[in-house]
């Protein structure tokens, strides 16, 4: 005698496939949250991005996966306005997912921002991190090709705490007065696409973004063999930050550049 309803091939399926719908939903919806600040962030839309990822970053961060917390924090780093907070990001990165897919952008990000600071040693021991530990890495390359003509050496800036890492990243700092910053903004800044030895690769790029809405220029300067490729001219360096994390988060590769040295504009093709 049958005391019970043995279920069929499909309604095992049928039950097996909303179990696992309910088990996968959660970790689904944090990832589409995260790609739809991808998707803002590419097209422009910076400050909705921001809100997005905020609202992520309240909401489903607890329950994200190791591979989601760290795109968190790489959007993060790369979104916010506030050099202290990118800094900071990137450098958790490196510290908690040393093997992880953005640590070596990180670090190429790491290596510009101390370059901009005037540490020169530390931008070199970055793109040597980046060379030995992730030697096929595209961000590599990219480190390299900079390093080998990031501009002169800005006059070094105390840093005091802005290097101290904090390992947990539901701890934000605030934005805070350094008047060291504000005394080393004397040089010009200006945001870098690129420097390359054959002018034909810098009017490529020049072409490029062009065709993408942004006005840049291609130059030469005084003891560089190459040719840049830079955007906007800046008496201080927030408003440079701001220009270059608009353009990373159109996806355009850019640097934070200090140089004085007089641009000799190189004419369009």
């Amino acid at each position: 005698m049958r005391t019970g309803i043995v279920p069929s091939g499909t309604s095992v399926a049928i039950v097996l496939l909303s179990v696992s719908s309910f088990v996968h939903a959660a970790p689904a919806a944090a990832q589409s949250m995260l790609e739809e600040v991808e998707r803002l962030m590419r097209l422009g839309r910076t400050e909705e991005a921001r809100v997005t990822l905020t609202d992520w970053w309240e909401g489903d961060r607890a329950e994200a996966s190791r591979r989601d917390l760290q795109r968190g924090l790489w959007l993060r780093g790369r979104l916010t306005v506030d050099p202290v907070q990118a800094e900071l990001d990137f450098q958790r990165l490196v510290v908690l997912y040393p093997s992880g897919d953005f640590t070596p952008d990180a670090l190429l990000r790491l290596a510009q921002a101390a370059w901009v600071m005037g540490d020169e040693e530390g931008a070199r021991r970055h793109v040597a991190t980046l060379s030995r530990d992730y030697p096929s890495s595209e961000a590599t390359v990219r480190a390299e090709r900079w390093l080998s003509d990031p501009g002169p050496l800005p006059p070094p800036v105390e840093r005091s705490a802005r290097t101290a890492v904090d390992p947990d990243p539901s701890r934000q700092r605030a934005p805070r007065e350094d008047p060291s910053v504000r005394a080393a903004d004397e040089m010009e800044y200006s945001v870098q696409l690129g420097a390359f030895g054959e002018p034909d690769r810098a009017m490529a790029l020049y072409d490029s973004v062009r065709d993408q809405g942004v006005a840049a220029r291609v130059v030469r300067v005084r003891r560089s063999p190459f040719v840049h490729v830079r955007v906007g001219r800046f008496a201080d360096r927030a408003s440079a930050v701001r220009v270059m994390e608009e353009l990373a988060a159109r996806g355009i590769d850019a640097a934070l550049v200090r140089d004085d040295r007089a641009e000799e504009l190189v004419a369009p093709r």
